[in-house]
């Protein structure tokens, strides 16, 4: 034990006379330059922009502030605030991060954009532990992913002038546990032209317009287990032959449609709980859904609304498929299939709505029952 505790004792000691370029970069905005040299110590910089341009390798770590830059990243760089990084880097290298005074290191690592896209992702990269806000004249991006597969971790994007999250051009980013919110003319999560990506566990709330759109033939995104809630549009809108896959996620009191599919559109839905918006999920104009175990209640029109199946496609491709959902509780009614809807309904339960399914004359020539409960 004695020779264990000498061993960690050593590589402690050496880890601390490594300079701090080896282990980790910083940012430190008050660092002064050495007196003899002018120089500032190795791995320090006063800018997170200096600190990107000197190249990945080890992580960049941030200083409580806010910087006011605007940041191209496009090698693999990883930035971190402070209070992620001793977590990070707990295994080795954490233990010589600087020491802030009490509160201090609960404060913020801002990251402000005034003239542009406060990050721009133009390949690989890391955010992770920040908040990142875009200010000033245009509508910009808080976070741009343009190409590349960035990872964005336990952020919070915190306003943009246009939508807080901008992913398009085959950029897949991974985007978890953050905090979106608060966009001023756009969406908290804008996927557009060919986007992809993977958002888990993040809360998307009171953004301008939907939590999530997605928008253009190639565009593809999977939600997974995040809370959506509060936006002044729709929670999830799909549009123009995009694609979305949601599982677990949490959708409520948003202003228009908890998930909203149109303009053949595509959409996946499990397990999902879509309440107390003013429609829970709406199909229309030629999309198509597949609809199953998702918990549709408490909404102010219609629970689950279908229309304008897509004539151009052979029917099995038309069909959108409603299993297995439990739809209660919505004020004008249960399923609303109108405007010549096409849909097969299996194993619902559909009680306590004003009314519970409501059939067009037209749509009730397309509608296929599977197992109907007593």
């Amino acid at each position: 034990q004695e020779w264990a505790a000498s061993q960690r004792l050593s590589l402690a000691r050496r880890r601390r006379e490594m300079p701090v370029g080896e282990q980790y970069k910083l940012v430190n905005p008050s660092a002064l330059p050495d007196p003899e040299t002018s120089e500032l110590p190795n791995g320090v910089f006063k800018t997170v922009k200096d600190a990107v341009k000197s190249g990945p390798g080890v992580p960049i770590v941030l200083l409580p502030g806010v910087y006011e830059e605007v940041l191209l990243i496009e090698g693999g760089e990883q930035l971190v605030g402070l209070k992620a990084a001793r977590v990070l880097l707990a295994e080795g290298g954490g233990e010589d991060l600087p020491e802030l005074k009490e509160g201090e290191e609960d404060g913020e690592c801002v990251i402000l954009g005034t003239s542009f896209h406060t990050v721009s992702f133009l390949g690989d990269g890391t955010l992770e532990g920040l908040t990142i806000r875009q200010r000033g004249s245009g509508k910009w991006f808080g976070v741009h992913c343009a190409s590349g597969s960035p990872v964005i971790k336990g952020c919070v994007l915190d306003g943009a002038t246009s939508s807080c999250l901008g992913v398009c051009g085959g950029a897949t980013p991974a985007v978890n546990d953050c905090t979106i919110q608060h966009s001023f003319t756009g969406c908290g999560v804008c996927v557009f032209d060919g986007g992809l990506g993977t958002f888990e566990g993040n809360t998307i709330t009171d953004n301008s317009r939907s939590g999530v759109e997605a928008s253009g033939e190639e565009t593809s995104v999977t939600l997974t287990n995040n809370a959506i809630f509060k936006n002044h549009g729709d929670g999830v809108l799909l549009c123009d032959k995009a694609s979305c896959t949601m599982t677990g996620n949490k959708v409520y009191n948003n202003w228009h449609c908890g998930v909203e599919a149109r303009d053949e559109a595509t959409l996946t839905a499990e397990e999902n709980e879509v309440t107390a918006n003013n429609f829970g999920v709406l199909v229309g104009r030629q999309a198509t859904a597949q609809l199953t175990g998702n918990t549709v209640h408490g909404n102010f029109f219609t629970g689950i609304d279908v229309s304008k199946r897509n004539k151009d496609k052979e029917d099995d491709e038309a069909v959108t498929t409603i299993a297995n959902n439990s739809v209660k509780y919505n004020l004008e009614c249960g399923v609303k299939l109108w405007f010549d809807a096409a849909a097969k309904l299996d194993g619902n339960t559909v009680y306590a709505n004003l009314q519970e399914i409501k059939l067009t004359p037209r749509s009730r020539r397309h509608v296929e029952y599977g197992k109907v409960e007593e």
